[in-house]
């Protein structure tokens, strides 16, 4: 009987796939108007008038017609027009559009399709916190499904979003790792920038030799395939690293074939990369100085009197035994927060009464307040985690405006990066809680006792 049950369930699951599978196949290739329409938009994708104008024609058309992918599509070509134009802001808004209608279908695919626009123009903005969230989740969902090279590019622009942090250690990593991705797809384009930035990172890092060979390797496989776009960059990076070396009368060579082989808008362009090379080598002196004064200060420590390391071992004996006894102090305090969670949830179980209210986000979604399970700040944005989808909703805010959003009665800072709401909590330890899902919250103890006034004023 029970494996009868198990049988039918299966069946009745395949036939709900397969229902829904013919209702997309139907609605992609049977609706001639809507194919029609995408085609204009692919002949005209280089004029933005044109693409502006059929891009809206198969919005208004798909809206009209209930046709989720159709909509989709006029979304993410509305973003490219908009990008075209220099619009990035307004083209973000157009590409959220597309994502919320692909997470709502449910497809994965078109969802990082469109992630992978917005994470671009992050990028084009200088938006580097906002890029590397998504170019992250890029390479998280290309790698599970073993696409070797969308998940190499997605490395790649993290490994760039470090460089420009001048976290050099982290940006190797990432740009060896797309490197090895990209030899495995074979794709030379890319081999041959990725060899391009791993010199332009050597050179920072003052290794020469080692940026030598990268740059040589990049401007050989860009003469070999006839990729004439990387020779500037190449003869530009080879100009710099030979300066740097010393050896003038190569480092001049190169700078003559960099400038024969560059394309009269590129000039602006590498000004910008040498005024932004001098501000690097400007930080780093800057660095080593901090460096050899933080030296000469440790030597001066360690010339003091021996007694006076008695006498800091003696306050660290001290020190512990409070912090023992606080220690001891804070479990008894978060007991009574978790008894007094408890009666809450006893006492609302029977006639909830919630302090609900519509939040409008920046994105122009809304999202009702009594869903919210918790706010999370994550760089210039924050994520709504609510409990009627599976992936938050994102906004550009602060968290210090989002409390004002939220009603005070329901919903308390636990931490520097979190805002919960107290309906759903359901275990609290020293320095976390949990929710109804079971997801754990870091709680900070800055904002512990704020939770305690709250819960007791409850």
């Amino acid at each position: 009987m029970k494996n009868k049950t198990v049988t039918n369930s299966i069946l009745g699951f395949l036939i709900l796939f397969l229902n829904f599978s013919g209702y997309a196949q139907s609605e992609i290739h049977n609706n001639q108007e809507a194919i029609r329409l995408n085609n204009l938009l692919r002949k005209h994708s280089k004029n933005t008038d044109s693409l502006t104008f059929y891009a809206n024609e198969l919005l208004r058309y798909s809206k009209e017609n209930n046709l989720e992918y159709w909509t989709y599509n006029a979304f993410v070509a509305l973003g490219n027009s908009e990008r075209i134009s220099g619009n990035i802001i307004e083209s973000n808004n157009s590409y959220h559009h597309a994502l919320g209608i692909a997470e709502a279908i449910s497809d994965k695919k078109s969802q990082y399709k469109v992630m992978n626009n917005i994470a671009m123009n992050h990028k084009r903005l200088n938006r580097n916190d906002s890029a590397y969230y998504y170019f992250k989740k890029l390479d998280k969902y290309h790698s599970k499904q073993l696409e070797v090279l969308p998940a190499s590019i997605a490395k790649m622009n993290i490994g760039l979003t470090f460089f420009q942090y001048q976290e050099l250690d982290s940006a190797n990593y990432y740009l060896k790792n797309s490197y090895n991705g990209f030899i495995e797809a074979k794709n030379k384009r890319f081999i041959a920038q990725n060899l391009n930035l791993l010199g332009e990172l050597q050179l920072q890092k003052e290794a020469y030799s080692k940026a030598l060979e990268y740059a040589n390797s990049s401007l050989n496989l860009a003469n070999e395939n006839n990729f004439k776009f990387l020779l500037p960059t190449n003869y530009s990076l080879l100009s710099r690293i030979y300066t740097s070396m010393g050896n003038e009368e190569k480092a001049d060579e190169y700078s003559n074939l960099a400038k024969e082989s560059r394309p009269k808008n590129m000039e602006f362009s590498n000004s910008k990369i040498a005024n932004l090379n001098d501000a690097i080598r400007e930080d780093k002196a800057k660095a080593y100085e901090s460096v050899l004064n933080d030296s000469e200060d440790s030597k001066m420590f360690y010339k003091a009197n021996f007694f006076i390391i008695l006498i800091v071992v003696l306050l660290l004996g001290i020190v512990i035994y409070f912090l023992l006894k606080r220690n001891r102090i804070i479990k008894n305090k978060v007991k009574v927060i978790q008894q007094n969670i408890e009666i809450i949830r006893e006492s609302k179980d029977g006639n909830k009464v919630v302090d609900e209210k519509v939040i409008q986000l920046k994105s122009k979604a809304s999202i009702n307040s009594s869903n919210i399970l918790y706010v999370k700040s994550d760089g210039h944005y924050v994520e709504y985690h609510l409990d009627t989808k599976k992936n938050p909703e994102v906004d550009r805010n602060t968290m210090i405006e989002v409390e004002k959003l939220l009603p005070s009665k329901s919903f308390v800072r636990i931490h520097k990066s979190y805002i919960v709401n107290i309906n759903k909590i359901k275990i609290i330890n020293s320095t976390k809680i949990m929710l109804d899902t079971g997801e754990w919250i870091n709680l900070s103890r800055v904002y512990k006792e704020r939770l305690k006034n709250i819960l007791h004023k409850e």
